[in-house]
């Protein structure tokens, strides 16, 4: 079907903006956030370091999905699990679990597995992403204690425009995505959808084996298929909008211990929100139900009795109304109350595995002076089921200091206390589950310095953090694994961050990206054991990226590369994977028909043909080209 659909979008335009559109190197808009303070502000001014990527970074990133525009957009590292495999992420030496992903506000994971699969996310819905680094359990609650990942989905912005897309690479890699938008008086809505397939049957040095012979990939295919729509209705001080999102994946997990395992992997979304102007502010709700399935397959050849095929199913919903004051004394305070419930079920999972919870905070943003404040506290109750109640206080300040009457120089700084909740699988697994586990914990500060001007824009970040109770499971005497609250870390990092762009002669664009971090994450838990003051496993010291792009219509040229640190795969220090460094590229060509533009590129990865592996053992692909339209 999905070659099919190429072939007929072969002669099918892309809009775009259009091929005599004037071209200036300060014609961008200023990045705008609602992450870092819940209410929209330019990203200079808020207390955290935030990485926002709009949608021309999206589209210049030619990520297909939300793993591969972080991986090479922001300084995050995406723990790849293979081509193919779970694409998981660490911030500032957090776990996956430790950092939250968010769906146009509200919470995205998985309660029963604490961490997403960003490799299921596409990006041909999403309007813009932003990233939260450093803590934020005073804003969202539970997970933030690494930070947050926010993502935005698209919304009309004009009568009507539409984008479709398609790919065919190598060993079988075909994908095709459609977007499209319009407005009729007060309401607008977004139609996307996208589909996936590929074999990634390719051949790698297999250095484990005498003489380093070829071997095959085998068993690491994958499809996918995602569909997201909303509708949405404004008038005067009114908005209302409810959007929809559903993902359907299957995967080989050729690569892992149970050889010929597949996985399956759906989730249904729908949300709701809203808002109100008032003489005195502004009223919003929003709330969503999200619906899960995981069904995991094994046979385990050539033993028959030990096959698995075992499905779980979470749901989850939650509830937002917030409260702006948005003129009180030079403030704008901000008032949240959230209620929500948990539920899974899976063969390994206790009877009644459910959990409720709810939230009240309150944040403040001042908004006149030279030195801005963003004080903020919240009180987070959960109350599971089989377990004791518990409750989570999370405080937090910051502050924007701009010195200087001359340029746009900031001081920026934030300290605050952050959690995380035991995840259903922490608590209920049997056997092992612990319902009387504490949540993790922890305390994160950084200060930054940022300096932007119409064309550029650096920033530099000094940060730490602590983290306490942390869950890990460890053997017992009756022969399995169980959760204890025994971990500590403490990390300590920089990150950098810079962009530029120019107008050379000719109405040439050269626009320049790079960002990068270095992070030191030690184990801190039992001075007497050997893991002790050790770098923790797969948190690498630096990674660093860096992209160009030079524009001079109808062609176009990007080049990015990507290099990770060290990681060590051994608690002790003992075992690590050698640093990579990745190089890609696309030339493109821009033709306009009528009212739109089609754009039709050849890209490039790994162009040095390097062999690497992001995890131990799962290999990444060798050099490999892409023709898109």
């Amino acid at each position: 079907m999905l070659r099919s659909l190429f072939i007929l979008l072969i002669a099918a335009p892309v809009a775009a903006q259009p091929t005599d559109a004037p071209v200036a190197a300060d014609s961008t808009l200023p990045e705008v956030t609602v992450t870092a303070s819940r209410v929209p502000l330019l990203s200079r001014d808020v207390p955290s370091r935030v990485t926002v990527l709009d949608e021309e970074d999206v589209a210049s990133a030619h990520a297909v999905s939300v793993a591969d525009l972080l991986e090479s957009r922001s300084s995050l590292f995406i723990r790849r699990y293979g081509s193919s495999g779970l694409a998981s992420l660490t911030l500032r030496g957090s776990t996956a679990s430790q950092t939250l992903v968010l769906l146009d506000g509200q919470r995205l994971g998985d309660p029963q597995l604490g961490q997403l699969d960003l490799s299921l996310l596409p990006t041909v819905m999403l309007e813009s992403v932003e990233v939260l680094h450093g803590g934020g359990s005073a804003l969202y609650g539970t997970d933030a204690i690494g930070g947050v990942v926010h993502l935005r989905s698209a919304r009309s912005t004009e009568d009507f425009s539409a984008r479709l897309a398609s790919e065919l690479g190598a060993w079988g890699h075909q994908r095709i995505g459609m977007l499209a938008s319009g407005e009729a008086g007060d309401w607008s809505g977004v139609l996307a959808v996208e589909g996936e397939t590929a074999d990634e049957d390719f051949s790698y040095r297999d250095v484990s084996l005498i003489g380093e012979p070829l071997v095959r990939n085998e068993g690491w295919d994958r499809n996918r298929l995602a569909g997201y729509a909303s509708v949405s209705f404004s008038r005067s001080t009114t908005s209302l909008r409810g959007a929809f999102l559903a993902t359907d994946s299957e995967r080989g997990l050729g690569g892992s211990d149970s050889v010929g395992a597949r996985q399956w992997d759906r989730t249904a979304r729908f949300w709701l929100d809203g808002a109100r102007n008032t003489p005195w502010g502004r009223v919003e709700a929003s709330g969503y139900v999200q619906r899960s399935r995981l069904r995991y397959a094994s046979p385990h050849p050539p033993i028959s009795s030990d096959s698995i095929d075992d499905t779980g199913r979470t749901t989850t919903t939650s509830f937002d109304l917030r409260g702006h004051l948005t003129s009180l004394a030079g403030w704008h305070v901000t008032g949240v109350t959230t209620v929500g419930a948990g539920l899974a079920d899976h063969p390994s999972l206790a009877n009644d595995t459910r959990d409720s919870f709810a939230a009240l905070a309150v944040s403040a943003t001042q908004t006149e002076g030279d030195l801005r404040l963003y004080p903020t506290v919240r009180l987070d109750g959960y109350v599971p089921s089989g377990g004791e109640s518990r409750l989570a206080f999370s405080p937090q300040i910051g502050l924007n200091w701009s010195p200087l009457d001359a340029g746009d120089f900031r001081v920026k700084a934030n300290v605050g206390r952050s959690f995380r909740m035991p995840t259903f699988n922490d608590r209920f697994w049997q056997p092992g589950g612990n319902a009387d586990l504490l949540p993790e914990s922890g305390w994160s500060g950084d200060v930054g310095l940022l300096w932007s001007t119409d064309r550029s824009n650096v920033e530099l970040t000094f940060f730490g953090a602590v983290a306490d109770h942390q869950i890990v499971w460890l053997p017992t005497a009756g022969g399995y694994h169980a959760p204890q609250n025994i971990s500590k870390t403490r990390s300590l990092g920089i990150e950098v961050s810079l962009d530029h762009q120019r107008l050379l002669a000719n109405a040439i664009l050269l626009e320049l990206g790079a960002t990068g971090a270095f992070t030191d994450a030690r184990d801190r838990s039992n001075p007497e054991a050997s893991s002790y003051n050790h770098q923790l496993r797969y948190v690498p010291r630096w990674t660093g990226k860096a992209w160009a792009s030079l524009t001079a219509r109808p062609l176009r040229f990007d080049f990015s590369t990507r290099g990770v640190g060290r990681r060590f795969t051994t608690t002790d220090g003992s075992q690590s994977l050698g640093p990579y460094v990745v190089f890609g590229g696309q030339l493109s060509y821009t033709q306009q028909f009528g009212p739109a533009d089609t754009t039709i590129a050849l890209a490039a990865e790994n162009l040095t043909d390097l062999r690497y592996e992001v995890i131990q053992s799962y290999v990444m692909p060798p050099r490999h080209f892409a023709v898109r339209l």
